[in-house]
């Protein structure tokens, strides 16, 4: 609250009735009618339910996912008047985003994963990122692990780089969704408190989205998401009636006339004879039911037994496909004339038990607009077919073609590409009702291949060369 008073004179984003709505104009509406104004320094909070709406809504605040309708205004420009390009450089600037995974780039250490958008978004030099990347791993608490890679990060830890990495660039707005939904109960506790004291230090406004509403109350005004709508809340407690009224309940009372009299008749037995004919009928249902019983459950513990079985199957199945194996991009290199070639990598870490892959079948996608455009791709030898055998570390090749014209750059000068994967895995070469499917997504960021070095240089700082590809969390 100290911010707010500082500041509360300027807004910093403004927004008017937002609607998302996917599919056709009858299509479901995930936002509905949407407004809201902060200002500048402000901390806000946003609760409900899975499903109401949050994220979505944050994704619209943040100029990630374009509204259907409706007007989205930060520090007074109109975010979706903007070209993409200038939008994509608006959103590096000025918002910051801490997103329900962290998203760490594994490869890279902690204090490159903050520099990182300083030197994409060029908004300082390279020693002047490291810097302020080195400063922030400190204020977070983590000035003895900047060189530490995710992988040997605690989740406490790896929340902690990404709130840095979010504020490397000095934005005046903070979007965080959910940014402690993986964490237990004590390590939540330090990163709120870390937002609160970082929220009073660099005097952004901050929006917190999040399901739990004893975190909602850190914040100075709270909101409540249902059913894409959003509401402001009051958490005062409600007036409670102290003398409520009371019913009183008694027999009740029936008036009979005085001059009719009621004369009680003799009760009449029906079915006297009936038992004697009817028990030898009874006796026999009884035990034929008691055969159905028996044998019907008999066969529900045999089924019981079966689903048990082939749920545990099922489960080991899982394990083996997503758990031991691993899988990445290794490389991309450009061919020239707009061709690539995708390396990616299938590594079985679990145990010295062969895995088997079946036909995977890769596919890459170029973003145009907001839509995904599919570009050529076949396999660059016969490792990249037929049955795969995995009992180390096998790595299978595509050429795929990525001349696109109008192509997305979310990253200036840069493609952003997709490659789909789908495979079949098995601990078996010949497989009898033992397969798993698994489907995978790699993100990267490519450099067209007529797009010059220079050219790329003007507007991004690299130590060298640009590289063909940026490698990218999932999203």
């Amino acid at each position: 609250m100290r911010s707010f008073r500082r500041k509360c004179a300027d807004v910093t984003l403004s927004a008017q009735l937002l609607t998302k709505r996917y599919g056709s104009t009858s299509g479901y509406e995930a936002v509905r009618g949407a407004s809201l104004e902060l200002q500048a320094g402000e901390f806000i909070s946003i609760v409900g339910r899975t499903g109401s709406g949050k994220s979505t809504l944050l994704a619209v605040l943040g100029a990630l996912t374009k509204p259907t309708a409706g007007k989205l205004l930060l520090d007074g420009a109109d975010v979706w008047a903007l070209s993409e390009e200038k939008r994509s450089i608006f959103r590096s600037r000025h918002v910051g985003f801490i997103f329900q995974f962290p998203s760490l780039l594994s490869n890279l250490t902690a204090v490159d994963n903050v520099a990182v958008p300083a030197l994409l978004g060029c908004t300082m030099a390279v020693e002047a990122a490291y810097a302020r990347a080195s400063d922030l791993l400190a204020r977070v608490g983590l000035g003895n692990r900047a060189d530490a890679y995710p992988g040997s990060m605690s989740g406490g830890e790896q929340r902690r780089v990404v709130i840095a990495r979010a504020l490397i660039n000095s934005p005046p707005l903070l979007l965080a969704d959910e940014p402690t939904g993986d964490l237990d109960e004590d390590t939540e506790a330090d990163i709120i408190d870390l937002l609160e004291q970082l929220h009073g230090s660099e005097t952004f406004s901050f929006v917190l989205v999040s399901h739990n509403l004893d975190l909602a109350k850190h914040a100075q005004r709270i909101y409540e998401m249902r059913q894409g709508v959003l509401a402001s809340i009051d958490l005062l407690p409600a007036v409670v009636d102290v003398e409520p009224r009371v019913r009183h309940f008694g027999p009740a009372t029936v008036n009979v006339r005085p001059d009719l009299t009621v004369t009680a008749r003799e009760p009449v037995r029906l079915g006297a004879n009936l038992w004697g004919s009817v028990r030898p009928f009874l006796l026999g249902g009884a035990a034929v039911f008691a055969s159905i019983l028996v044998v019907d459950f008999g066969v529900a513990k045999y089924q019981e037994m079966q689903v048990r079985d082939r749920g545990a199957r099922l489960a080991q199945l899982a394990d083996m496909a997503l758990s031991r194996l691993q899988a990445d991009i290794q490389s991309v290199s450009d061919l020239g004339d707009g061709r690539y070639e995708l390396a990616v990598y299938l590594w079985n870490v679990g145990s010295d038990t062969p895995i088997y892959v079946m036909s995977p079948e890769m596919h890459a996608y170029v973003q145009v607009g907001k839509f995904w455009q599919e570009v050529p791709l076949e396999p660059a030898d016969s490792t990249s077919s037929g049955v795969l055998k995995i009992d180390g570390k096998l790595t299978y090749r595509y050429v795929f073609d990525a001349r696109v014209k109008d192509f997305t750059q979310l990253l200036p000068n840069y493609m952003h590409v997709r490659f789909s994967d789908t495979m079949l895995v098995s601990p078996s070469s010949m497989p009898k009702g033992d397969v798993f499917e698994r489907k995978d997504n790699f993100y990267v960021y490519l450099k067209p291949f007529d797009v010059a070095d220079e050219v790329v240089l003007k507007r991004m700082k690299f130590s060298g060369k640009p590289p063909v590809w940026i490698p990218m969390p999932p999203h």
